[in-house]
């Protein structure tokens, strides 16, 4: 299966936990195998010193874990992701961090407007400091702003506001992004596989093994709270799919759903290829395959949190096409038209 990489855009108020969700999501990484590149303005926002450092070149640095980590600004942004996306860094997905590189909005549009194949957008992670988010929003009136256009939104340090008050910011969340998931996080320790297809390598057991300096020595600071749940409801069907009311569902996805993925069956003429989705945030992807001697089938994946399973399941199954369905011969159009030109 071709694949593409998800870039995922971290943003938020300085002292949110961006760093944090960086540190921790690399940190995952080694304990997994998955290979992360991180574009940051600064190298200050990757805790550098806590990886085996295997490299520095052109402004990257290679971690002994496989992750690369990228200090660029704006005008250098298309150039790190290209060079990132290249076949030989077998990168699993790209974490930008927006501060002092480009605002949310514009971050979102300049990856979404990428045309490179090899990459693909991996929503916006907006993360809201739970005891300062009163004291954030007066200083900075755009915050609403950039929770409205995000795919997720972390409500971190949890553990340090009481029960009434993450009430209330979750609401007032809600009510400024009532679509994006809300999940309330300590350290901003979140599961990596909410956020891309997290890919286990096992290490040659007898070659040479790199151990990071934090692996031999206890780090006093390091926690271990467990990740933040999160959900996956997956749905099958061999019978066909009505491609108008799959980009419905895609475009408009049920409350707490991330993202999607799978692979889809269409009985419809020239195009009964299988096909290949993608879709954060109502942001869709996709791509064509041949069936190479499956038995045509669709396959998908919702993944979030506060998913309803059973509303999953049930706006998928209206997805299956029925007995009773009119001929709609122009319905095609709207899952071909995120097909590469």
């Amino acid at each position: 299966m071709t694949s593409s990489v998800p870039v995922v855009v971290i943003a938020g108020y300085l002292g949110s936990g961006k760093t944090t969700l960086l540190n921790h999501v690399l940190r995952s990484a080694r304990a997994d195998g998955t290979r992360i590149g991180v574009l940051v303005n600064d190298f200050g926002a990757v805790n550098i010193d806590a990886f085996l450092v295997a490299g520095q070149a052109d402004g990257t640095v290679s971690l002994g874990n496989g992750c690369l980590c990228c200090a660029v600004d704006r005008d250098g942004l298309a150039d790190a992701l290209a060079t990132l996306a290249r076949p030989s860094a077998q990168l699993d997905a790209i974490l930008i961090e927006a501060s002092g590189i480009a605002e949310p909005k514009a971050l979102i549009g300049m990856v979404t407007g990428l045309t490179d194949p090899r990459l693909r957008y991996g929503g916006l992670v907006y993360v809201v400091d739970a005891v300062h988010a009163d004291a954030a929003r007066d200083r900075h009136p755009e915050l609403g702003g950039h929770v409205a256009i995000a795919d997720l939104v972390l409500l971190n340090k949890a553990d340090l506001a009481d029960r009434s008050t993450l009430d209330r910011l979750g609401a007032e969340l809600r009510a400024v992004n009532p679509s994006a998931p809300l999940v309330a996080t300590v350290d901003a320790a979140i599961d990596p596989a909410l956020l891309f297809d997290v890919t286990e390598r096992r290490a040659d057991a007898d070659g040479p093994q790199q151990l990071a300096l934090d692996e031999l020595i206890v780090d006093e600071h390091r926690h271990d709270h467990l990740h933040a749940d999160y959900q996956s409801v997956s749905f099958e069907s061999r019978v066909p799919m009505n491609p108008r009311r799959l980009a419905a569902f895609l475009e408009r996805p049920p409350y707490g759903c991330f993202r999607v993925k799978g692979i889809v069956h269409f009985d419809v003429p020239h195009y009964r290829q299988k096909f290949v989705v993608h879709a954060v945030g109502g942001f869709v992807r996709v791509h064509r395959e041949r069936w190479e001697g499956e038995t045509p089938s669709s396959t998908l994946v919702a993944i979030g949190s506060g998913l309803d399973p059973d509303e999953v399941r049930r706006r998928l199954e209206d997805v299956v096409v029925g007995p009773d369905d009119p001929d709609d011969e122009h319905g095609i159009l709207s899952i071909a038209r995120y097909l590469p030109a």
